[in-house]
């Protein structure tokens, strides 16, 4: 009988045409990709993969078996569900992929809340910090209970007919700003008064949500931004900001923490902010919607500390 395992690697090959990437996805060693494949093919007896220039490509064996793969992979886990409610066992560990602002700042105030709630408060975290779109093809392939996305007008979340996405919470964008900043006396900044001021941003490659709310958060308000600095790092951001390289647009989550030099001030409305949903599948575990409860409660704490760490 085939190994569930040497399936599922079976389809990351063959999905990406590459053993590189799948190993990157299933986070495996590239030689552990190629063992599993090579023990497919001799448990099978014929060859699913052959290796070209240009990656790998499918033999017809490898296309009929991937044509059934899926269904099975999807029938493996239906009965596992099955299995254990029948059984009367409770879920009690939950795999969440979210991406780094959210796994630093909204899960582990989920994690705490979801214990104060639930009757069995043990929960056994796997947490798998991703981008919002590897993080819903791991959800898509059941390696992942949980993906937490960010949505903007600029990229709305589009998912499959068996996922559905439920809100969580709005992050919105604060100034981050060096302590000797005029401004940094004020309960709250209008965007447009930093025009001229030069701005530390996240990465501005096209694909990036963050910089995307941003730049058009500065369309909005009259003006392009002198961007100084780019990086993925919001720690290195507001360390940047702090020390007075510029100023820094800074979503909530990512302000927990925040480095100590900084200041950090609401923008005035209508301000920048990121939309957090959580994609779970239509057939799920009554904990993944305890947890996605918990995930919003964390939310709305966040934005209670957030409204008092300004009026102080």
């Amino acid at each position: 009988m085939l190994d569930v395992r040497l399936l599922q690697t079976f389809r990351e090959v063959a999905m990406r045409g590459s053993f590189s990437l799948a190993a990157e996805e299933l986070g495996f060693t590239q030689p552990a990709v190629s063992q599993h494949l090579a023990r497919l093919e001799r448990h099978l007896g014929v060859k699913v993969l052959e290796r070209t220039a240009r990656g790998v490509k499918l033999t017809p064996a490898g296309e009929a078996l991937l044509s059934e793969t899926e269904t099975v992979l999807s029938s493996v886990r239906e009965a596992e569900r099955a299995a254990k409610a029948a059984g009367g066992i409770v879920a009690s560990r939950l795999r969440v992929g979210a991406f780094p602002s959210a796994a630093a700042g909204l899960v582990p105030g989920a994690v705490r809340e979801a214990r104060r709630r639930l009757p069995h408060p043990d929960i056994e975290l796997d947490l798998r910090v991703m981008e919002s779109e590897p993080a819903l093809r791991a959800l898509v392939r059941g390696r992942v209970d949980i993906a937490l996305m960010i949505d903007s007008p600029l990229d709305p979340v589009v998912v499959p007919a068996e996922v559905e996405l439920l809100d969580v919470t709005d992050d919105p964008m604060m100034i981050a700003l060096p302590p000797d900043h005029p401004m940094a006396s004020r309960h709250s900044v209008d965007l447009a008064e930093l025009a001229e001021e030069p701005f530390l941003l996240t990465e501005l490659g096209g694909t990036c949500a963050d910089s995307n709310i941003m730049l058009r958060a500065c369309r909005d308000a009259g003006f392009a931004p002198n961007v100084r600095l780019e990086s993925e790092d919001y720690n290195a951001l507001q360390g940047m900001a702090a020390a007075g390289l510029g100023i820094s647009i800074v979503p909530r989550m990512a302000t927990v923490g925040a480095h100590p030099g900084v200041v950090l001030r609401p923008l005035k409305a209508p301000a920048p902010s990121r939309r957090i949903l959580a994609a779970v599948s239509k057939e799920r575990d009554p904990l993944v919607d305890a947890f996605v409860e918990a995930l919003q409660a964390a939310g709305d704490e966040l934005d209670g500390k957030a409204r008092l760490s300004v009026v102080a």
